[in-house]
């Protein structure tokens, strides 16, 4: 019997948070927008918290990429903070059956039965085409593609990989509020 392949949950949480001053990922989550997302015990949560519960509730692990290991280039985007994470020795002693759920950290509310079902099947998926984020696949696949230099941007990433997008009607049962895709960018998205 095959054992099941590990799993590794990252959270983007590096970068320089030019849409929201004064650090986005500790700004704590207003009540009215932790119930409309269904999530009424992340009220008064840090984001970061709160989307970091998301990930260990969906695949029993978190590595706050931009926080630790932090973000040497925050400048460059996430795809570089993450082909700097797939070249270091962090991940370097995990085969690469292991599967990589990367999600937003400023993207509290996705459900942990839809990331968790991201996680469990096999290939590159992502939601939608046109959403980088979250996105699921092999650590293999991932290290082919940073061995060729630097990664594509978030946007270009699922094509890179071949993701396939989940079937719409899976998102809509496990997802109906859409809070996979509702992520934090500015002042204005906490207030809203």
């Amino acid at each position: 019997m095959s054992r099941a392949p590990e799993v590794v949950g990252i959270l983007l949480a590096g970068g320089a948070s030019s849409r929201f001053p004064g650090g986005k990922l500790e700004a704590r989550i207003p009540g009215a927008l932790a119930e409309r997302y269904g999530r009424p015990e992340l009220a008064d949560r840090q984001i970061i918290e709160a989307s970091r519960i998301a990930m260990f509730e969906a695949v029993g692990s978190a590595i706050l990429l931009g926080i630790e290991p932090p973000d040497r280039r925050p400048h460059e985007g996430p795809a570089a903070a993450l082909g700097d994470l797939l070249r270091s020795d962090t991940l370097a002693g995990l085969p690469d059956a292991t599967r990589v759920l990367v999600a937003a950290g400023d993207a509290p509310f996705a459900p942990s039965a839809l990331l968790g079902l991201m996680a469990a099947a096999p290939g590159a998926l992502v939601i939608a085409l046109d959403q980088p984020l979250p996105f699921a696949a092999d650590l293999g696949a991932l290290r082919t593609l940073a061995a060729t230099g630097e990664l594509p941007r978030l946007r270009d990433l699922a094509a890179a990989l071949g993701a396939r997008p989940l079937d719409p009607r899976l998102v809509e049962r496990l997802d109906p509020l859409g809070g996979a895709l509702a992520d934090i960018d500015t002042p204005e998205d906490l207030a809203r």
